[in-house]
């Protein structure tokens, strides 16, 4: 009986992994279908959004994603500077144009000014 109860407590325990990561699987998958869905719907590419930014901005690339804010389709492309300096641009994805952006230092001049007051 003893040898019964550890079996199957080995094979629930087996079962409980595989179906965890299945649904873990799942939701990454639809992840990625979301992500196609809106990488369509853009009428700017990823890399005319960079280029856009890197016109404005020059340096290095170090990420570049397509968000939904406010049901807007907003690239988040962040570039280094050479002198180090970080700063985040957001490019509209429907007309390309600049919407704003954020150095580090502004971002933590705005956190310095919030703790202040």
């Amino acid at each position: 009986m003893k040898r019964f109860f550890n079996t199957t407590t080995v094979f629930t325990g087996i079962t409980v992994l595989f179906v965890s990561a299945g649904l873990a699987l799942g939701s990454d998958r639809e992840d990625r279908n979301q992500e196609a869905v809106q990488a369509s719907s853009a009428k700017v590419t990823m890399e005319q959004a960079i280029q856009t930014a890197k016109a404005k901005y020059p340096g290095r690339v170090v990420e570049a994603e397509l968000e939904s804010e406010d049901g807007a389709l907003v690239y988040e492309v962040e570039i280094v500077s050479a002198s180090g300096m970080e700063q985040e641009i957001e490019v509209d994805a429907q007309s390309g144009n600049i919407l704003g952006s954020e150095s580090e230092n502004e971002a933590n001049d705005d956190a310095d000014e919030t703790e202040k007051s």
